[in-house]
């Protein structure tokens, strides 16, 4: 079955050291770099019991073998520049980031207090997807 891996950021920490963060299947998800045979690959990180964030076992990890696939594939492709990191939703974004979008945007009226974040979800989807005006 094929998953559904979205990658949020990738950010890279200098030398062969990366991170990357994203969704498989809904379920969020952090991934490191290790060096194997001189190339970085891309472990999923989770937090064991005790809270401890580490490269879990298989049988003490809430993704299965495929989803570390997946989402390991997905971070080398976009490591490599083959593949562009997947835009958070608008509904997941903050509402400090959707009033910066919305500034961007030059959307009206998103200003007031009495805003909510549903409100500037609205007016900024509404931005997007009007069609953009030319001038002759």
């Amino acid at each position: 079955m094929a998953k559904n891996v979205l990658v949020t950021t990738l950010t890279h920490l200098g030398g062969s050291k990366f991170t990357a963060s994203g969704t498989c299947d809904g379920r969020a998800f952090v991934a490191n770099t290790i060096v194997y045979r001189n190339e970085p690959i891309f472990k999923v990180q989770e937090a064991d019991d005790e809270g401890k964030v580490s490269h879990l076992r298989m049988d003490s990890s809430s993704f299965d073998r495929g989803d570390r696939i997946a989402i390991a594939r997905k971070c080398k492709l976009i490591r490599l520049g083959e593949l562009k990191i997947d835009p958070p939703s608008l509904e997941e974004l903050t509402v400090k980031q959707l009033r910066l979008k919305a500034k961007e945007l030059d959307v009206k009226g998103w200003t007031g207090s009495d805003i909510r974040k549903a409100d500037l979800v609205r007016l900024v989807k509404e931005a997007q997807d009007a069609p953009a005006v030319t001038e002759a």
